[in-house]
């Protein structure tokens, strides 16, 4: 009885040995766990080895009780264990005076990995739309209305209301680096394509030929703390947003979105920001000979925001330029719509010099002090330069008032909003006064209609709205738009700032716009948006555009409906 205890003892003590080898012989080799694990394995293997050496010095003396062959065969067996046992604990030392923190630097179980954050986010939007509408399936047709998606001229079939549906895809990969204390790099890959574009999901995606891409959307790094300085240097491709991005944005509504390429000086205190930048907005030289010298397009811009002069308020001045050298992100400027053509000053006989506006604005945002229920928004911009052989003379206004019931069940928030761009009254005046909206997200926040129908440029736009939260991941909105025409022979501009439809000119080179009403339209929007989990949220909504009577003078009597169901995953 003794000698099968003894033997099962035996037995227990060497499969716990052989379990610690394998599992500490593994951890080396594999470089999967960290240093302070493996010493805490090599311990416990040290003791096992201990405990058998015990359990041998007890089957010796036994041998003096029971000195049978098999006795004398488990113990000269356990000695051979025991070396075995000893050979590798050695193999252990060894290894554990040479593997160090360093030694797996590189690798993503090192330190290092620590700080880089990975995520990504899926969001897939279902579209329907009825009259005027902008399709995502054809470039060309971008900007147009109510006319089929083969179509490229805005005025082609301008009086037809058509439907389609459509679903858009986007995926978003990225990785965030803090390599140390002066460098971060960003890195984020973008799949953008509607359901079924491609003509087949059978091989791969043609980007030149249908609304679907694969491409870096983001990339850059930041050196921070400049010099021990506030000062951040960030360079590479890179979204901006300003304020309410009326005038800058990251189109983020769009299945692409905007970036740019260039760089930007950062400069962020406690009490001010500020920054420069200087980006590429078309690049025209690169693949092909420019006889004209140079057409490309830049956008320069500097900003300086006050975070505690005003009470409860953010104060932010700014300065954009908008250095389009060939004119074709003017697109008031196209032939025949009454304004000079584009071309660059040095390859046109009229030393035509593009677009060069100077936008110059200010913006406050905050809550009335001691009031805080109470939040506003005011923001305005002035432009001058050139916009061909014309000079740009413009402005712009935008107010915004909201009163939060925050006592009241649901929280309701009525809001109020002004917005006002100037057209252009006479094309043969030597004068573009119609503002140039410059590079915005018109979507954002509903800014001018969710319907995405109306930028900031001719435009009275009267809105008010009501947003309740009958629970904490359920919020509910209503939107009320009213659009006049600041200028009725000026036209009316979608969301991407071309003309709905081309402006027609009489025998003197005029307007030749049906001017007798400047009542352009309606639109109410249906919003809602719900989280359902942590990384999953749902929005849907529904707008009409009712067609006023400048609509149906100029082009028909067309209403326009439009619906969409989102969801976004994030992880």
């Amino acid at each position: 009885m003794m000698k099968n205890a003894l033997w099962k003892t035996c037995i227990g003590g060497f499969a716990t040995a052989v379990f610690c080898v394998a599992t500490c012989t593994q951890s080396f080799g594999a470089e999967a766990k960290s240093v302070e694990d493996m010493e805490k394995e090599l311990n416990a293997l040290k003791s096992s080895i201990s405990s058998l050496t015990e359990q041998i010095e007890s089957v010796k003396q036994e041998k003096v009780v029971s000195a049978s062959s098999d006795t004398k065969e488990d113990v000269e067996a356990l000695k051979n264990e025991v070396s075995t046992l000893k050979e590798e604990m050695k193999t252990a030392n060894q290894a554990e005076q040479t593997l160090k923190a360093e030694d797996i630097a590189g690798n993503v179980y090192s330190e290092f990995a620590k700080k880089v954050k990975l995520g990504g986010q899926i969001r897939t939007r279902a579209e329907y739309a009825n009259g005027f509408y902008q399709t995502p399936t054809n470039n060309a047709t971008l900007g147009g209305a109510a006319r089929p998606p083969n179509q490229a001229n805005p005025a082609t079939n301008a009086a037809a209301s058509i439907d389609d549906d459509y679903v858009m895809n986007q995926t978003r990969i990225w990785a965030d680096a803090d390599v140390n204390e002066h460098l971060r790099v960003f890195i984020q890959l973008q799949d953008a394509r509607v359901f079924g574009a491609e003509g087949t999901t059978v091989g791969f995606a043609n980007a030149g030929v249908e609304n679907s891409i694969f491409d870096l959307h983001q990339g850059y790094f930041d050196l921070k703390k400049l010099f021990d300085l506030p000062l951040t240097v960030r360079v590479g491709r890179q979204e901006i947003v300003w304020g309410d991005h009326r005038v800058i944005g990251n189109f983020v509504w769009s299945n692409y979105g905007r970036v740019f390429d260039g760089g930007r000086f950062l400069w962020d205190t406690d009490t001010i920001h500020a920054e420069v930048i200087a980006t590429k907005v078309d690049e025209d030289g690169y693949y092909a000979v420019d006889t004209s010298d140079n057409s490309d397009e830049n956008m320069y811009a500097a900003q300086l925001a006050f975070k505690k002069l005003v009470p409860g308020a953010l104060l932010e001045l700014m300065y954009i330029q908008k250095n389009d050298q060939d004119g074709s992100a003017g697109n008031a400027t196209l032939a025949g719509t009454g304004y000079g053509v584009p071309n660059d000053a040095n390859g046109s006989p009229n030393n035509n010099p593009g677009v060069v506006i100077h936008d110059i604005g200010a913006r406050i945002d905050g809550k009335l002090p001691n009031l805080d229920a109470v939040d506003y928004t005011l923001e305005s911009h002035g432009q001058f330069g050139d916009y061909g052989t014309l000079d740009q003379e413009a402005w712009a206004f935008a107010g915004r008032v909201g009163y939060t019931f925050k006592e009241a069940s649901w929280k309701p928030r009525i809001g109020f909003e002004y917005d006002y761009a100037s057209g252009d009254d006479d094309a043969s005046d030597g004068e573009h006064n119609t503002f140039d909206n410059l590079y915005p997200t018109n979507h954002w926040q509903g800014n001018y209609g969710f319907i995405d129908l109306i930028s900031w440029q001719n435009l009275h736009d009267f809105r008010t709205n009501i947003k309740v939260s009958p629970t904490s991941k359920l919020t509910v909105q209503v939107d009320y738009h009213y659009y006049l025409l600041a200028e009725e022979g000026d036209g009316w501009y979608l969301a991407n700032a071309t003309l709905a439809t081309p402006r027609p000119l009489d025998a003197s080179g005029d307007s030749a716009y049906n001017t007798s009403d400047d009542e352009l339209a309606q639109e109410v929007d249906l919003t809602v948006s719900y989280q359902l989990y942590k990384n999953v949220g749902i929005l849907a909504g529904y707008s009409w555009f009712g067609a006023g009577d400048w609509i149906e003078n100029n082009i028909d009597d067309i209403d326009t409906s439009w619906g969409y169901l989102q969801t976004t995953v994030t992880f």
